[in-house]
């Protein structure tokens, strides 16, 4: 074989290996495919092992190494990020690569219902598989003071182990940003207040009022009894110090010596009693205007208001 053609075979030979590599990279497995599937690429998964995962899930032809080339030559391995991804065959080794990349994961919508604790935040994370709960637990009790009051009560839109450390920020994050847009410390300045006090009696307000129309009303409540330096005998106070709701209290219940008995000690409790809402605090640093010292749980939990004990009594009856 002369030299003219063993130079037009090694063309040729490159030639085929460029046309197929091409080939691999820009022709999916199935381009009228209309299946997505979701994949999970777990933490830890080198290239190698990506590519076992979407061979397994029939999104790539078997024994296509492309993506491991392709990562290895734009240097991305160590960028390919774990998670679920929607994926389909229709898909080419680009599209693919670009979402490990970019570390476009399934995302989904959990609501935090206001007034949860942390505890039981972090069980509803765990059980949508969003953190492990005791590293949720350990982070949030583990600072200063605790986030009891501060991992704003709202709609989040996270992947699948998001994990604790993360999850923890955004919800702070949240708050941070609520606090600044409804201007709270001002708002808890201009009434005498810290913004730790504001949360804490917020924390109560939301215990205490089921229904948005009445918080503000039992705010003043507890702020008339702030004023003259009246125990706030909060029933939802005892219930964080049980830990478990009891339907009805007793008088052993209200002597539990604790800082958060409100019916032992005067002033706010120590800390939060739960994360409250938006409404909650507003209600904390708006409380309407009034005389009202007491109020009793009536039919379809409203509560009846009254300005003396005498009155009180009697709406008990």
């Amino acid at each position: 074989m002369n030299f003219i053609s063993k130079l037009f075979l090694i063309f040729s030979l490159f030639f085929l290996i460029t046309i197929l590599f091409i080939t691999a990279i820009y022709f999916p497995l199935d381009e009228n495919s209309a299946v997505q599937k979701v994949v999970n690429i777990p933490s830890g998964t080198n290239a190698r092992e990506i590519v076992d995962v979407l061979e397994k899930n029939e999104i790539i032809r078997k024994n296509n190494y492309t993506i491991r080339i392709l990562a290895k030559f734009l240097k991305l391995e160590d960028h390919l990020k774990y998670g679920e991804y929607n994926l389909s065959p229709s898909m080419n080794m680009l599209q693919i690569l670009d979402k490990l990349v970019k570390g476009e994961v399934i995302t989904y919508k959990i609501t935090i219902p206001e007034g949860f604790t942390y505890t039981q935040i972090a069980e509803l994370l765990e059980k949508k598989e969003i953190v492990e709960k005791e590293a949720f637990l350990t982070l949030v009790k583990d600072s200063e003071k605790t986030s009891e009051g501060y991992l704003f009560p709202d709609t989040y839109e996270v992947p699948k182990k998001y994990g604790a450390e993360k999850m923890v920020k955004v919800m702070l994050s949240n708050f941070d940003q609520i606090a600044i847009e409804n201007k709270f410390t001002d708002g808890a300045e201009e009434i005498g207040f810290s913004l730790d006090e504001i949360i804490i009696l917020a924390s109560i307000i939301e215990k205490e009022a089921k229904f948005n129309d009445e918080k503000n009303k039992v705010s003043s409540v507890f702020h008339n009894r702030l004023e003259i330096g009246m125990k706030l005998q909060s029933c939802a106070t005892i219930q964080y110090i049980l830990g478990e709701p009891k339907e009805r209290l007793d008088e052993n219940d209200l002597k539990i010596d604790s800082p958060y008995n409100t019916y032992l000690y005067k002033g706010l409790p120590p800390g939060p009693i739960c994360n409250p809402g938006l409404d909650s605090i507003i209600a904390a640093l708006e409380p309407e205007e009034g005389d009202y010292l007491f109020f009793v749980l009536g039919e379809n939990g409203r509560h009846i208001f009254s300005r003396t004990y005498e009155e009180h009594l009697m709406n008990k009856q």
